[in-house]
Formats: C-alpha cells, sequence, structure tokens
C-alpha cells in the first residue's frame, strides 16, 4: 500500500512539471497583471514530513508524510477575456476531513494516503481597467487568502474555514483614492458545485449532487458574499499607515438538505508588512471571523481569532501563528469545545523558490490535546 501510495505521489508531481510547459516564465501571481499575456501561471508545490509527538488516542501517534500543492493556469483568449484555474492536491493530516476525503488513522504511517487530484477553480473573466466580472467555479472572498500567513502549519487552520469550490458569478470593482489608498470591492453570488468537477481524481471522492445536502447546496445563486479590501495608503508622518491593509467580509449561505439554519459569518482582517530592506522584514496579521450557525446547525455559534508573526532576515526565517476557537453551542455546555492552536516555525530559502522549514504545532481541540514536529518543503514559482 505504501508503494502505492508513493507512486500516486510521483505521479502527483509528473503533473505538476508537465503542467508547466503550458505557460512562459515570468509573470507575477497576481492575476489582474496578465490581462495582456497569452498564457501565464504559478505553481506551489508543499511537502510535509510529520511525526505526532503526543495525541489523544495512541494510534494517532504515527509519521505522516503528505503534500499540500496547486498549480494555477491563465490565458488570455480575446480583448479583455481571461480563463484561469486552480488544480490542486489536497493531501492533509490524518484526522482532518478537508476537501471532501476522511482521513483516518490506523496507527500505521501514512505515505501520501488520500490525495485527491481537485479543480478547485475554474474562472472566465472580463475585465475593463478597474472593473471584471467573472463566472464559473471560485472561492467566494470572505477574509484573507490561507497563503498569506507566514509559517508551515499555519495555513491549515485558515483554510478549515474557508468557503471553497462553489459555482456562480462575481463582480470586483476597484478605485485608487491616491493617500487614501487602493481599494477593491468583490460581490458574488454561488451555490456548491455540483457539477462533474465536485469529483476528484487519484483519489476519489465522489460525485456531489443536491440530495447530499450542505450548506450552499442548494442549486440556486442563493448564497453570497460581499468583501471589501484595501491598501496603498500614505501618510507624511505615519510609517505604520503605509504598511497597513485591511478586508472586511461578509457571507450567507443558505440551508441545505439536512441543515437546520443558513450560515452567515463576518470578518475583519489587519495585515501590517515592514520592510527593513529587501531582505529583512516584518509581518503581522491579524484575524476575526465570526460564524452564526456554523454548518447550518441551529444552536451553535463559532469565532476564530488568529494573530500571526512572520520575521525574515534572508536567507533564514521565523513565524509563529496563534488561533483561538471560540465554540457556542450551549446543547453541549457541559463539554469544553474550546480550541487553541499554537505553530511555530523556522525556515532557511535554499534559493528564492525553494525553502526547508522545522516546525511544531500543538492543536488543543474538544478537549484533545495533539502536538506534532515536521520538516517541511516548500517550491513556489510564477511562469
Amino acid at each position: 500500500m505504501k508503494i502505492i501510495n508513493l507512486i500516486k505521489f510521483l505521479i502527483i508531481i509528473t503533473f505538476l512539471s508537465s503542467s508547466l510547459h503550458a505557460a512562459d516564465d515570468g509573470h507575477d501571481h497576481d492575476h489582474a497583471a496578465h490581462s495582456d499575456e497569452p498564457f501565464y501561471g504559478h505553481v506551489g508545490i508543499r511537502v510535509h514530513a510529520d511525526h505526532v509527538n503526543d495525541a489523544g488516542e495512541g494510534e494517532e501517534e504515527v509519521n505522516e508524510y503528505y503534500t499540500h500543492s496547486h498549480v494555477e493556469l491563465g490565458s488570455r483568449i480575446a480583448e479583455g477575456f481571461n480563463i484561469d484555474t486552480n488544480l490542486k492536491i489536497e493531501g492533509e493530516p490524518g484526522g482532518h476531513g478537508h476537501g471532501g476525503i476522511a482521513r483516518t488513522h490506523d496507527g500505521e504511517t501514512r505515505v501520501f494516503e488520500d490525495h485527491p487530484l481537485i479543480v478547485e477553480s475554474l474562472t472566465l473573466t472580463y475585465s475593463y481597467e478597474d472593473f471584471s466580472v467573472y463566472l464559473g467555479k471560485f472561492n467566494p472572498k470572505v477574509g484573507l487568502d490561507y497563503h498569506s500567513f507566514p509559517g508551515l502549519y499555519s495555513y491549515s487552520m485558515i483554510e478549515e474555514y474557508k468557503i471553497a469550490e462553489r459555482i456562480g458569478a462575481g463582480v470586483k470593482f476597484g478605485a485608487n483614492f491616491d493617500d487614501f489608498g487602493t481599494h477593491q470591492l468583490n460581490v458574488s453570488g454561488f451555490h456548491a458545485d455540483t457539477t462533474f468537477l465536485s469529483d476528484a481524481i487519484l483519489d476519489s471522492r465522489g460525485h456531489t449532487s443536491k440530495s447530499d445536502g450542505g450548506l450552499a447546496n442548494t442549486e440556486d445563486f442563493d448564497s453570497y458574499a460581499i468583501s471589501l479590501g484595501g491598501k496603498d495608503f500614505y501618510s507624511l508622518d505615519n510609517n505604520i499607515v503605509e504598511r497597513l491593509s485591511y478586508r472586511f467580509g461578509y457571507a450567507l449561505q443558505k440551508a441545505g438538505i439536512g441543515n437546520e439554519e443558513d450560515e452567515a459569518r463576518y470578518s475583519l482582517s489587519l495585515s501590517y508588512r515592514e520592510n527593513f530592506s529587501d531582505k529583512i522584514s516584518k509581518t503581522l496579521i491579524f484575524e476575526y471571523m465570526d460564524i452564526e450557525h456554523y454548518s447550518g446547525e441551529e444552536a451553535h455559534d463559532r469565532s476564530y481569532f488568529t494573530s500571526s508573526l512572520g520575521l525574515e532576515l534572508y536567507p533564514y526565517s521565523f513565524s509563529t501563528t496563534y488561533t483561538f476557537v471560540d465554540n457556542d453551542a450551549p446543547e453541549e455546555e457541559d463539554e469544553d469545545h474550546d480550541g487553541k492552536i499554537l505553530q511555530i516555525s523556522v525556515g532557511y530559502a535554499v534559493t528564492p523558490d525553494i525553502n526547508i522549514s522545522f516546525g511544531f504545532k500543538r492543536a488543543d481541540e474538544e478537549n484533545e490535546v495533539n502536538e506534532r514536529f515536521g520538516l517541511g518543503f516548500k517550491y513556489a514559482f510564477e511562469l
């Protein structure tokens, strides 16, 4: 079985590598900058080698090898029109159910198990100056992208509560207010993906249908998200303002079959980045996500407060992220379901595109503690 999983991983890497030939080199990761480019893309390969040092169940104290990688490709198909896709390999530690795959422990070392290859997004976008409209499959924008948070494990908690893989349409409108910064409003309407793109290859997760239920699984465009973000402020006497960026977000996901209530979420995200030189920088991120009727449960509210610090003294880096999860579930008031997740990692940049990290993560959730140490390899570059 381990040999099969290793072969599967080699197939994944081969797929990622072969995808590179569809694009040219030297493009910015900001897709808005690609409107005149025939082909462009971004590749992010992340491989983890973890040891679970402490867990609630003895069979969970194992070694785990997994990848969490993606390749983004895009093309300008006509004046103002672009098509973009994000192909993702959703490998995660055992015990997680992210990506539609149940990842369980059996007391044995896990070697690249449960790695579905999915089309996370596939959109057609029309852009004109600061206005754009898009349709297809996408992740509705509410909080910050998990790539924004520094560290070996910091992405995992943010990705756990994001809204992903929805079918719909949206509009983006940007405005430049000079010293008062640049801002962008993003509004979208959507429902859960019930097309053939809801399945996966390598590790199938099955085709999603309306009868499966779940939030936004209504096949009507009655769920929606609104977010407003801004950056690039300028002040003659306050350098802190110049380094700030923000995002406000709101989303409503309508109840599907099996849900008791619609889910509503509100978010506030603040980021501060200070570049002391081209090789020395500091990043601070704070994000608050409040979710009412979490997962469509009537008597369950949940909020996440995440703070993150990243320091870079190239080629070395240090990061730490702390997330507090506040669960309000009166029907289960006899149990403490609040969560506290801490991650610390140090990294070394072998090259500008290749980074190796050593990290520690401690998660205290639902009366169970899980600690892990791990090595991470990350390779990211533009096409």
